[in-house]
């Protein structure tokens, strides 16, 4: 199952729906394709199409989707990078108009150059023939707050 997910920005992005339902329908994909597509209006023949997934619903489709298509909201990508799925990510562009800055590239970039997610650079039809060959980095929580407060408990 495919899962593609817009978040809950207030500004419109038609493009990755729309390049999505191209892609899939030029390589003959045959899966269930989830969209939660916020304020975006889109319908599909080919999609199931929710303005938003909530609680149970949306964690099932996040724990059961072999793909992530997302904008470049850190929500989503770091849940999805927690929970190692392979994600392509288009982040909203400033210079398209469907966002106010470049935030999203710029976050995007830096998880992708982490190995963490697949940034589709072109359309999501060039990502979609190269996902299977990608393997997302494993994420690692390095938390060690609770060995530096029992150090320090030994120390007095």
């Amino acid at each position: 199952m495919i899962l593609i997910l817009l978040g809950t920005q207030d500004s419109p992005f038609p493009r990755i729906l729309e390049e999505t339902e191209n892609a899939v329908n030029e390589l003959g994909l045959t899966e269930e394709i989830y969209a939660q597509v916020g304020t975006t209006p889109f319908s599909s023949q080919r999609m199931i199409v929710k303005d938003y997934f909530l609680g149970e619903e949306y964690n099932e489709l996040i724990k059961n989707a072999r793909l992530i298509i997302a904008h470049g909201g850190a929500g989503i990508l770091y849940k999805a990078i927690h929970l190692g799925k392979k994600v392509i990510c288009q982040p909203r562009r400033a210079d398209l108009g469907e966002h106010n800055d470049d935030h999203q590239e710029e976050l995007a970039e830096k998880l992708a150059s982490a190995g963490y997610i697949y940034l589709a650079k072109g359309t999501i039809l060039e990502a979609m023939k190269e996902i299977d060959n990608f393997t997302p980095a494993k994420y690692e929580i390095k938390n060690t707050i609770v060995e530096e407060i029992g150090n320090f408990i030994d120390s007095i």
